[in-house]
């Protein structure tokens, strides 16, 4: 029941910063290319991340009425929305997460949760070197240490150069890189129109081609994209602009989709047809 309230506690937090966000807007319609993406990422999250986590804590819960206020900020980011149909939603969303936070705070715990998958994995399927599997375990672990010192942007950043690293070493491990090369998704160099070094993209383009090559799926693709959009507030201007405040629920979920990605990653080295695809 406590995983369930700090994540409903999280999501409330996130809707709370994305309203202060579209509060800033002048304009009439919401047409940023930052606004439009933390707010898809602010839907996505609940969908994809917190949702699943809340009904596995809490079977039967009802979330019709917060699902269909997320879909109306979802389904608003796909076209120039007014500001205040995005405020409208939001402002119902928080309301609705409040009432469901209150609830599950006064009902008695029934089990005590332990969290068993800290250790790190086998890094071995997709680094076959022991020493870079011993530097992976280790940026493992200080991502646990950062979250765990409440280090919470640090510990953002960490999870996103532990990705990252991870989607190079998968890159790595095909012995035929033709379908890496020729993604669709793949950076392009301006001038030559050639595909960058894989070695040198951004976490974006890891993403978008790890889904394209069926690495990781449609869904962990959105969460990937959620931490890559938090992962960028290390820049203090991005941070101020959006208001946003980093807690301990931010940096422990975000922890909790890094190890689910990194599990996908491990297993998609197990599918042959990904190697010659």
């Amino acid at each position: 029941m406590q995983k369930s309230s700090d994540t409903i506690d999280a999501a409330i937090r996130e809707v709370t910063n994305a309203r202060l966000l579209v509060s800033k807007i002048k304009t009439n319609q919401v047409r940023g290319v930052d606004a439009i993406g933390a707010l898809k990422a602010t839907a996505l999250a609940w969908f994809n991340t917190h949702r699943p986590i809340i009904t596995d804590g809490i079977p039967g819960i009802d979330l019709a009425h917060v699902d269909q206020h997320y879909t109306t900020i979802l389904k608003s980011t796909a076209r120039h929305a007014a500001r205040q149909t995005y405020l409208d939603a939001l402002r119902d969303v928080k309301n609705g997460l409040v009432g469901m936070l209150t609830t599950v705070l006064t009902e008695p715990a029934i089990t005590n949760e332990t969290n068993t998958d800290d250790i790190p994995p086998d890094f071995s399927p997709l680094a076959g070197n022991p020493e870079m599997c011993e530097i992976l375990a280790r940026r493992w672990q200080e991502c646990c240490r950062c979250v765990n010192a409440e280090a919470h942007l640090a510990s953002i950043v960490m999870m996103g150069g532990l990705l990252e690293a991870l989607f190079v070493a998968r890159a790595n491990k095909m012995s035929v890189k033709d379908s890496l090369i020729n993604a669709a998704s793949a950076p392009k160099d301006k001038i030559t129109g050639k595909t960058l070094n894989y070695q040198e993209w951004m976490l974006d383009s890891y993403i978008k081609v790890a889904h394209e090559l069926r690495w990781i799926t449609e869904s962990a693709r959105g969460v990937a994209d959620v931490l890559k959009e938090y992962r960028n507030y290390v820049h203090p201007e991005k941070e101020r602009r959006h208001g946003i405040v980093l807690t301990l629920n931010d940096s422990t979920m975000f922890w909790s989709v890094t190890k689910a990605l990194v599990r996908q990653l491990l297993m998609s080295t197990t599918t042959s047809n990904l190697e010659t695809k």
